[in-house]
């Protein structure tokens, strides 16, 4: 099954009042309500591109695909590129028990992250 999880994303970007930046975004409060609940059969254009211009991520960052029990070839699947396991909440864990005296070499890794392409 296809699914829309922005959860994962703002959870990965550190934001914890997702709701809140959806309607800042300029999502009606119902929508990014049902968004967020992924109780969407659809996402119009303008609001994914202001979600992914806010995110700095693109369409695919948003989706997981979990496969369905009767799935033949997962492992050849189209989507498998789509599954996720979920490293948000060990991602920021990970972060929170980095000795104090190596905070700068990963400040030094993440500046080189961001201008490589």
């Amino acid at each position: 099954m296809l699914i829309f999880n922005i959860q994962r994303v703002f959870a990965l970007r550190g934001i914890n009042n997702p709701y809140g930046q959806l309607v800042k975004l300029g999502i009606s409060r119902p929508t990014a309500w049902n968004i967020l609940e992924n109780n969407v059969n659809s996402i119009q254009g303008k609001h994914l591109e202001k979600i992914c211009e806010y995110l700095k991520c693109e369409p695919n960052d948003l989706y997981e695909w979990k496969p369905n029990h009767d799935t033949v070839d997962a492992e050849n699947h189209p989507l498998k590129g789509l599954r996720r396991d979920d490293k948000a909440t060990a991602f920021r864990e990970m972060i929170r028990n980095i000795p104090l005296n190596k905070i700068d070499q990963i400040e030094t890794l993440l500046a080189g992250l961001q201008t490589d392409d």
